[in-house]
């Protein structure tokens, strides 16, 4: 080769850093088919919600320029297949003034920063973007995920992590919309939330705490505590401990009790235990909230940071169908899973909550939820899975409980069905 038709050639190739954002980026297509129905009175009034949606998503990853910057984007659309009446209860179709319809966003695009040492590396992502389980933040999915608008930062020297991130809009799993963050009686936009966590891993352990607020509205500490001890290493036994507690700010404490969830503080205490053990699999929780209201109201711990948006609350307090997380509530939850064959596993979840008081009176709830998983062998990015059963909760309307006649809390008996097909296959 002449020396300066390689001058030629070697002009004509882009730099190395360049190269790497191009040969390192990836897409994928990710499909979900969601079913999902409630027959409900926890409201009073019986309540049969169905929708059913097809979710699709393109996920779109860059390299890195210069190992240094690069970014990432995902295109939502989702499809009505079928919906009742109040469908809007199940979060799955868009809600167009009590109209079902399928909908489409560019639900995440954002750049993305990277310095990497010998052990440690520092992140920075900054645009529309999934946050889950993120300090005080999360996010949720049904047919697509929930995502946020602003920026988040992911660090790490040795064993030590810290993680923050600040928003200011918030697009849901079941509409195209960016809305603002509002109080919960929606009469004040908040103009952002902020968190941070710090957390700290050895081998058999692992302690974090995290700090969120949002703006004049409430603060969250909580600290989670792990532990998974080596002699219980062959049946990945693991102990998950959490204290969580909320503080009122100013707008916060404004609203009336009809839409506050507690007065000035909300404490929430849980642990769960899983283990595996041949077939098996096991997790058990337990709970205690306080969350005190106004006398004609029943308190409850407030898991998220405002309307519109998702906290993190890792108790098994948040269970299928319902959260015991009333005032004075105490919890017990289990989970059991079994491994019929390589492809299939069926399983129980149960709960129950007691503790509660209105009027002198008792509440107590509880919940017995069946499911299935089958994941075929001969596709590994294929899944299906189907759950439902009966729930039994109070009946309620602005934090105050529906009375009988005689004075008596209302029975809320409820019943679920949900099934869910997933897959997903790589394009480059």
């Amino acid at each position: 080769m002449s020396p300066i038709y390689a001058a030629e050639e070697s002009r004509s190739r882009p730099p190395n850093g360049v190269t790497n954002f191009i040969t390192d980026s990836s897409a994928d297509i990710s499909l979900r088919n969601q079913f999902k129905n409630l027959n409900s009175s926890d409201y009073g009034e019986r309540s049969v919600q169905t929708a059913w949606g097809q979710g699709v998503t393109l996920d779109f990853r860059s390299g890195y320029i210069a190992d240094i910057i690069g970014f990432d984007t995902s295109y939502y659309q989702v499809f009505k297949l079928a919906a009742s009446d109040d469908f809007a209860g199940r979060s799955v179709l868009y809600n167009d003034n009590g109209k079902a319809k399928g909908f489409h966003k560019f639900g995440q695009l954002y750049a993305k920063l990277k310095f990497d040492g010998e052990d440690s590396y520092f992140r920075l992502y900054s645009g529309w973007q999934i946050i889950n389980k993120w300090g005080a933040l999360t996010n949720s999915s049904r047919a697509i995920p929930s995502t946020y608008q602003g920026w988040k930062m992911d660090s790490e020297f040795g064993r030590l992590a810290f993680r923050g991130a600040w928003v200011d809009r918030y697009s849901d799993r079941d509409s195209p919309e960016q809305v603002h963050f509002q109080t919960a009686d929606r009469k004040k936009n908040i103009s952002y939330l902020a968190t941070g966590e710090l957390s700290y891993k050895q081998k058999d352990y692992s302690v974090l705490y995290f700090y969120g607020e949002s703006h004049n509205y409430m603060q969250r500490h909580g600290v989670e505590v792990g532990w998974q001890p080596q002699s219980l290493a062959k049946n990945q036994g693991r102990v998950l401990t959490m204290l969580y507690m909320n503080h009122g700010l100013k707008d916060f404490k404004a609203m009336s009790a009809d839409y506050r969830p507690f007065n000035n503080d909300a404490w929430h205490a849980a642990f769960y235990l899983e283990w595996k053990q041949h077939k098996w699999k096991n997790k058990f929780g337990a709970s205690w909230t306080r969350a005190n209201s106004s006398d004609d109201h029943l308190g409850y711990f407030e898991r998220h940071m405002a309307k519109n948006s998702r906290g993190r609350f890792n108790s098994m307090a948040d269970a299928w169908g319902n959260d015991y997380v009333g005032n004075n509530e105490k919890s017990v939850t289990w989970t059991t899973e079994y491994n019929l064959t390589p492809e299939v596993n069926i399983g129980l979840q149960s709960a129950i909550g007691w503790g509660m008081k209105y009027h002198s009176r008792t509440i107590e709830r509880g919940e017995t939820i069946l499911f299935s998983r089958w994941k075929p062998s001969w596709e590994k990015n294929l899944s299906f899975q189907l759950s439902g059963g009966p729930s039994w909760n109070y009946q309620s309307k602005k934090n105050r409980p529906i009375l009988t006649d005689d004075g008596r809390p209302k029975r809320a008996v409820n019943h679920s069905i949900e099934f869910q097909i997933d897959y997903a296959f790589n394009l480059f």
